[in-house]
This record gives structure tokens, sequence and C-alpha cells, in this order.
């Protein structure tokens, strides 16, 4: 036998190929979580971006509507979703303020921020459960077709009934291969788990802070809102 990779494969029992196969596959399904999730996460940072310049000012100058007209431009961006919710359930809270009902607004601002935050993040981590698995799981798919590597192994000394080097070379080749290419799959794997968990824990610390920071803006203006009706009823009993 001169191991050579065709030689080997020639050698190699339905087994160890269907680990191989399998293995391959894995690779090939991690490689499309990971090259569509460090897309999606490029493209989040990207419009969150564009976003949140333009949200500060339309907050600062109390031009909602025009804010949540944004989602048709900026509906697929995680920020968009938390600061539009909270701005939404803050003016339907106005509206139903205004005809009497009893309704803690900020109350609600806040738990659409929660809502949405934990929402996105699961969104965000959509696929990496899968990348998850693929690391952990390949190197032990590859030590099932080692296994069966070394029965090969066993199995020619038996038919054989000699233990040259000639006899078990095949099997174990066979057992090496499949042990080394579950690794190879596992590692990439875990390194890119890593670092996309990272970077999704990264944006979702910017949703919450800039949910709190959405709040604590709200809470502000509810008390001007508060305030204009109060000055207005002292105007008019110092006219009469």
């Amino acid at each position: 036998m001169t191991f050579e990779w065709t030689e080997i494969w020639a050698h190699m029992g339905l087994v160890a190929r269907a680990v191989l196969f399998t293995l391959v596959f894995m690779s090939i399904w991690s490689a499309v979580i990971v090259v569509e999730r460090m897309w999606r996460l490029r493209s989040v940072a990207r419009t969150s971006t564009e976003f949140s310049l333009k949200a500060q000012q339309w907050l600062r100058e109390r031009r909602f509507p025009q804010l949540l007209q944004a989602e048709q431009e900026y509906a697929r961006s995680p920020l968009f979703t938390v600061v539009g919710g909270a701005v939404r359930e803050y003016l339907e809270g106005l509206e139903a303020q205004a005809v009497g009902d009893s309704y803690d607004v900020i109350e609600a601002a806040q738990r659409s921020v929660e809502r949405n935050i934990e929402l996105e993040v699961n969104r965000l981590r959509k696929g990496l459960g899968g990348l998850a698995s693929i690391s952990s799981s390949a190197p032990f798919v590859g030590l099932f077709g080692t296994t069966f590597g070394i029965i090969n192994s066993f199995r020619a000394i038996g038919v054989s009934g000699q233990g040259d080097l000639a006899t078990v070379a095949p099997g174990i080749a066979e057992a090496l291969i499949t042990t080394a290419v579950g690794i190879f799959v596992a590692l990439p794997a875990v390194w890119f788990f890593n670092y996309l968990m990272g970077r999704v824990d990264g944006l979702g610390a910017d949703l919450r802070h800039a949910g709190s920071e959405v709040v604590d803006f709200l809470i502000k203006d509810i008390g001007r809102h508060q305030r204009r009706p109060f000055s207005t009823a002292q105007a008019e009993r110092a006219a009469a």
C-alpha cells in the first residue's frame, strides 16, 4: 500500500466513507452559517449606525411620525425595532391618556424595549445553535469512523492470520483520517462560533444601551407633555 489518497479511499469501508461524507456536509453547513451570519451582522451594524444618527435628530426635534415612517427603510434594523417600538407605545399611550384611560406610558415603552431586545438578540443568534452542534459533535463523528477503522484492522489480522504493518495499515489509516477530518471540521466551527457570539453580545449590549436612552428621553418628554396642559389652564384663569 502506497498511502495515496485514492488507494486509501479504495480500502475504506462503507462506514468510513459515510462518516467522511457526513463530515463534509457538516463542514459545508458550518461555512454557510458563518458566511450568512457575518453578512447579516455586518448589515445590522451598518443600518443601525445610519438609523442611530437620524433617530437622534428626530427625537431631539420630536419628529416622532417621521421616525416611525423610517420603518420602510430600516425594517430589518434591530435598532429601529427597539427604538421605533418604544416610540410607538409612547404615542399610543398618550392617545389613551387623552381620552381618559389609565395608562402607564413609560412602563409600556419599557416593556416594549425589553421585549424587542430579546426578540432581536434571538434573531441575531439564528443558526449559531447549529454551529455549536457541529463544533461539539464533529470530533465524535470522526471518532465513530476511527472505531470502525480499528475494527477493520483487527478483522484483517483475523482473516490473514498476520499482524504485520501491511495488514493493519489500511484500517489504521482509515481511523486516523476520519479522526483528523473530524477535528478539522470542529476547530473552525468553534472559532467562528465564539467570534459570532461575541459580535451578537456586543450588538445586544448596544441595543440595551439604546433602549435605555430612548426610555430616558421619553420620561423627560412626558414631563414636558404633562406640564403643557397645566400651563394652558393657568393662562386661561389669569385671563378671566
